[in-house]
């Protein structure tokens, strides 16, 4: 697989956004209207706003099961419609594996989350300073150990999340396997296409930014273009006989 096949996971995934556009972006607004909250309980706590933006970013692929499903009732033969209802309950077809998925990614999530708590309390001694403040002195000399060792956490539990979930998720919604099994061919697929999937999430995390960098708004276009081609990344990577 060539590192140009996530420009063709995005290209397929903007043909069923344009097909069935309300129901793509009911998801986008739904993930903007989770950007919006986060900012604004958050707003006088850095230290939460940073680990929540990430672990928005580690839970994008369990929320967008409903986006996983709309592209997989537009590629049904004969589909000319899409439900919202059916993509909303999508995840009842594989109740087990995805529950049990959930509890794992809510221990890596909780983890990171304890991890990142620490890591300011050691490094800034209990005195948080401001968003605005963090932001303005993040990339000083003095703060350097912070960010090495901040953001070399939080990549490894990026990644980890990224391989165990980019391809198990849509699988346990596509067919009948349990949470083990689509999560060690998550990892297995990621392995064998290593070049393919570093462009990929790196595609991820730009897009996600910019959506967040456009206070949100542009979460409503950026997160169904996501989900949807990542349904199509799932099909190009696991070869199952339909």
């Amino acid at each position: 697989m060539t590192p140009d096949q996530p420009l063709q996971w995005l290209r397929l995934g903007w043909q069923d956004l344009r097909r069935a556009p309300a129901d793509s972006l009911f998801y986008g607004a739904v993930f903007v209207v989770m950007g919006f909250l986060l900012n604004m309980y958050f707003d006088f706590a850095p230290q939460h706003v940073i680990t929540l933006a990430t672990l928005f970013l580690l839970g994008g692929p369990f929320l967008a099961i409903g986006l996983y499903d709309i592209a997989r009732q537009l590629e049904a033969p004969g589909s000319g419609k899409v439900t919202l209802m059916h993509s909303m309950t999508a995840w009842r077809v594989n109740m087990p594996g995805f529950t049990l998925f959930a509890a794992l990614l809510a221990v890596l999530v909780f983890g990171w989350f304890r991890v990142s708590l620490l890591m300011f309390a050691l490094f800034f001694q209990g005195s948080v300073p401001s968003l605005e403040q963090l932001v303005v002195s993040a990339f000083t000399a003095e703060n350097l150990p912070f960010l090495i060792a901040y953001f070399g956490t939080g990549f490894f539990f990026a990644v980890a999340v990224f391989a165990l979930s980019v391809c198990a998720i849509p699988m346990m919604l596509d067919k009948e396997v349990d949470t083990v099994t689509a999560m060690v061919m998550s990892v297995q697929a990621v392995y064998r296409n290593l070049l393919t999937m570093l462009v990929w999430a790196a595609m991820i995390v730009v897009l996600t930014a910019i959506g967040f960098a456009t206070q949100f708004i542009g979460l409503l276009l950026i997160m169904p273009l996501i989900g949807l081609s990542s349904w199509h990344a799932y099909r190009a990577l696991i070869n199952f006989e339909r």
